[in-house]
């Protein structure tokens, strides 16, 4: 090998090894879903209260088949739907959002950027360094101390990392116990992780973990469940039948719907630790199940009859009022649609998601008396999700075809922004104040996002 070859392989090896550090990839995106989301976030309501955080929590739920959960900054806790598909129990989910609520209350977010820093300071001299022997001829010592490098940064932010799991853990268990709910769950979680390490004892790696050992926490758990043994916890048969019905809604979301119509997921967990016996399924949840599949595989006249057979059982569930919009947009019904989005948002007075879901239907039955509407309902949900460039490119094209031309470039431009598309920003900031007469908002609006740009705000 050539002392080039060999140089080039020294930083294609440490790149590989520094990715390590790099987020999680959320490639198969995330469902926004105002049920799932409410949902959860009801359910995580009195362990996020026992944590001291007042606003609640919020929950977002990644498409993604691995068994994962983790927290990123704010008072967001991201479940993957894998770890919603893949639980045992109701006690295994609440177990593991716990964990994620301790994470935010003992600030583990801001301490692991700062870990993270550090752990990027060593690989960073250490590259230096490799540089250094590699341009004075020893490829072979390069190599050395790039993999030293990352291997020394790798190790204290790993320390740090089974660190901050462990103060998880402990709060988790607080929580749980704060909120009459069993451990079981996340021990039962444990003891699974325990039996899949196919490796020996002497083989495993203490450094190389970002978590501490599964054994390690399986007897933390146990102990934990052995010194509370005498108080039988039972979830009540009301947040069984919202996790049951929550967990079959996403199923049916996820898998292909001839297995659900087929093979439908049953969500039959224990109703307890010491009680055994499965909650069985509701009708109307095995049901909602089927309709979602029906629309998901454009048996658009099977959805309505069957949402239609839901709303009759339950004409008050905003949720079902929200699905048969849902349901009806997408048959070229806007009309329809738009009547069932209003029952719903009149059970969920400014949800932004249902509020979307309206403006996009008054959007789409093309009447110009209906634009005003849209514009009005799709401002309400930009206040609620004021970051989510999707909101303001549909408030664009309301704005648009009431011929508010500066209203709706400044709100491409924001989308730009969010979307990181920097020529469009500035293409669309540029004509908005080329306009003479517009408000003061929109030409404040303009001039701040070419100053965030770093752009003039003037072409000589």
């Amino acid at each position: 090998m050539t002392r080039i070859r060999q140089i080039r392989a020294c930083f294609v090896l440490f790149f590989l090894l520094l990715s390590t550090f790099s987020a999680p990839s959320w490639a198969s995106g995330m469902i926004r879903d105002s049920e799932l989301e409410a949902g959860f976030e009801a359910l995580s309501a009195p362990m996020a209260n026992a944590a001291g955080i007042q606003d609640g929590i919020i929950i977002r739920i990644i498409i993604d088949p691995s068994y994962n959960a983790f927290v990123a900054g704010g008072r967001t806790v991201y479940l993957h739907s894998g770890l919603l598909l893949k639980a045992r129990s109701a006690e295994e989910i609440l177990g593991v959002i716990a964990h994620e609520i301790g994470h935010l209350a003992a600030e583990h977010v801001p301490l692991r950027s700062e870990a993270v820093q550090e752990a990027g300071l060593a690989t960073a001299l250490a590259t230096v360094a490799a540089a250094a022997a590699a341009a004075a001829g020893s490829p072979d010592a390069a190599l050395g101390l790039a993999i030293g490098g990352v291997d020394t940064g790798k190790r204290n932010y790993l320390k740090t990392s089974r660190r901050d799991e462990s103060i998880a853990d402990e709060w988790a268990l607080q929580l749980l116990d704060k909120t009459g709910v069993s451990s079981f769950g996340l021990a039962e979680v444990m003891r699974r992780l325990s039996a899949q390490n196919a490796l020996p004892t002497s083989r495993q790696s203490s450094y190389y973990s970002s978590h501490p050992g599964a054994g390690q926490r399986l007897a933390t758990f146990n102990d934990h469940l052995s010194r509370n043994k005498d108080s039988i916890r039972e979830i009540s048969e009301q947040d069984m039948r919202l996790l049951q019905r929550l967990v079959s809604k996403l199923a049916a979301y996820v898998n292909p719907p001839r297995q659900t119509l087929t093979k439908p997921f049953n969500v039959v967990w224990p109703r307890s630790e010491a009680e055994q016996t499965p909650l069985a399924i509701e009708a109307d949840t095995a049901l909602y199940a089927k309709a979602i599949a029906y629309y998901q595989y454009g048996e658009m006249r099977a959805a309505r009859d069957t949402i239609k057979t839901l709303l009759e059982d339950r004409p008050d569930d905003p949720w079902f009022m929200e699905f048969a919009g849902d349901i009806h947009l997408s048959s070229g019904m806007a009309d329809k649609a738009a009547s069932y989005y209003r029952a719903a948002l009149a059970k969920r007075p400014a949800d932004p998601l249902i509020s979307l879901s309206l403006g996009r239907a008054l959007i789409s039955t093309n009447q110009p008396a209906q634009l005003a509407d849209a514009v009005n309902v799709l401002e309400s949900a930009l206040k609620g999700e004021p970051d989510w460039g999707f909101i303001k490119r549909q408030l664009a094209i309301a704005y648009g075809r009431l011929g508010k031309l500066s209203h709706a470039d400044i709100l491409l431009a924001e989308e730009a922004v969010i979307n990181g598309d920097k020529p469009r920003a500035v293409l669309l900031a540029r004509r908005v104040l080329e306009r003479t007469e517009i408000p003061v908002s929109l030409r404040s609006r303009a001039s701040d996002i070419l100053l965030s740009l770093d752009v003039p705000l003037i072409v000589e």
